[in-house]
Formats: C-alpha cells, structure tokens, sequence
C-alpha cells in the first residue's frame, strides 16, 4: 500500500531510506528491546520522520513558489566550493541536463525549507538572563570541569634490544638516584623516552591517558612520586605536581553556549508545533 500526503504519493523507497538512515542509532540506543519491536518501532519512526518532511515541504512550496536562478545558482557555488572535483555534486554537474535539472529542483527545495524555517522563527527571541542561570543550575553535570592532574613521568618504550628485566633494573637505577634526591625533572631529560619538558604532560582529565597510567597518578598526592609501574606503552614513573577537584565551570565561560542552545531548542519547538498544527490538518492516507 502506497502512503499519500495531502494527495501526494510517497514511495516506498523513501521509507525504506529513512528506515535505513535511523537504523545504525536506534539499534544502539534500543539493542534491549526484542527485534520484532525494533522493527515496528523503527519503521512508525521513520513513516513519521518522513511525513513531517513531506508536509513541511508542501507548505514551503505554497509560501516560496518561485525561487531566483541567481538564488540557486548561488547556492550550487558555494555547495561546489566545498568539495574537490570528484564529489557528487561535480559529478552530477557532468551526468547529463536531466540530473543537472534534479540537482537545480533539490537546490530550490532546500532553499524553500531554509526560507520557511527562518520564517517560523524569526520571532524567537534570545533568553532572558533569568532563563540561562536557571538552565545552568539545572544542567550543572553538563558544566562541570572534571578533576584534573598536573603530572610528569619518565618512560622507557620496550624493544628488541633490551629485555623487561634489563629495562625494569635501569628503572630501578633511576628510581634509586630520585629517592637520593636528584630532580625529576633532570632524570626525565637524560634518561627518558620522552624527555621534553622534563617529561611534564601538563594538566589532565581522566579518559585523556591510557587506564593503566590514570589509575597510579590520579592517587598521588601532590609532590608525590610513583614506583615504577608498567602501562602498554612500557614503564613508568609518574610525580604529580598539581591536582584540582572537579568544580563547576563559572557561568560568564558558558553564558554563550547555553544562549545558543536555549535559543537553539525555542527554534526547534517552534518548528515542532508548526508540523504538528500541519499534520491535524493534513490528509493522511495509505491506500
């Protein structure tokens, strides 16, 4: 059975497209569910997705009926301009008037989208200061810099030519001169793998290095030095100079960001409400 907007025939084929664009995030987000159930899901999801595009379509025809050659032209410049010579758009160009013809009508249905859109929000207004401090205490985890560490190590990487004993036991000596009080920072120039800086890596967050290597420094203390310890990428020995606890980022760094996406989420709500007032009305037939 073939679904019809407003008398407009959709073919299946743009379902099923539909379906197949959804379908690597759905299965992800809903891999519990039983497949059957996946299924339906997904195919309702997409049978909706696809109406909406139809239906806003139908109304940006109906308020820009005709737009400019110069407009499309325009705008095929710049979609040009973002691409080598090989894309799609390049081979479009060169596959014949009728493709050419196609690609200047799908030009000229975006453009009307993009016109309908700015339309629909146009009215919308930045959020009030009010708005913002509330929505930055509500999201706070979202603000939040996370516990950091200012750490150094010296590194030995293993190779053919020296065996895990022989590269443990130099270690040991390196070790053994820092417990006698040579600096860290000295014994990283002259003896480690990466010995720039005195081996300083700067300030971290978890999830930045490798698991092996967090879990030794992000239990020192400040001013504390490791033993030697072994990561995939051979042995350590880790000093920590600075940690900072995770606190909430200060609102005058994220002001803008939430200004943004406050007035980001009032455009797409308005536009929510508009294809809802579109689809009560609509014809919505599968025959």
């Amino acid at each position: 059975m073939a679904l019809y907007v407003n008398g407009e025939q959709i073919e299946e084929t743009v379902i099923e497209a539909e379906i197949g664009r959804l379908r690597p995030s759905y299965e992800q987000v809903f891999e519990d569910q039983p497949r059957d159930q996946q299924e339906k899901q997904l195919s309702e999801w997409a049978r909706e997705n696809v109406i909406e595009t139809v239906l806003f379509a139908q109304e940006a025809r109906k308020a820009y009926p005709e737009i400019g050659d110069e407009d499309i032209q325009a705008a095929l410049t710049g979609l040009l301009g973002n691409e080598n010579e090989m894309g799609p758009i390049h081979q479009q160009l060169q596959a014949g008037a009728e493709q050419v013809q196609k690609l200047r009508e799908d030009i000229a249905s975006q453009l009307r989208a993009e016109k309908l859109s700015r339309q629909i929000t146009d009215t919308i207004t930045p959020p009030s200061e009010k708005l913002i401090q509330r929505y930055y205490e509500t999201h706070l985890d979202r603000y939040t810099i996370p516990e950091m560490v200012h750490a150094a190590h010296i590194v030995k990487h293993p190779n053919d030519k020296i065996t895990v004993n022989e590269l443990h036991s130099h270690m040991q000596v390196i070790l053994d001169k820092l417990n006698s009080g040579t600096s860290f920072e000295e014994l990283a120039r002259e003896h480690s793998d990466c010995p720039d800086n005195g081996g300083d890596m700067g300030f971290f967050a978890r999830g930045q290095m490798v698991q092996s290597f967090e879990e030794v420094v992000f239990q020192l203390e400040p001013g504390a030095c490791s033993g030697i310890f072994e990561t995939e990428f051979g042995l350590h020995i880790a000093k920590v100079h600075e940690k900072r606890p995770a606190m909430p980022c200060p609102l005058q760094q994220v002001r803008a960001a939430i200004a943004r996406d406050l007035t980001q989420q009032a455009k797409e709500k308005a536009i929510e409400q508009f294809l809802d007032a579109q689809k009560e009305k609509a014809v919505i037939q599968q025959r």
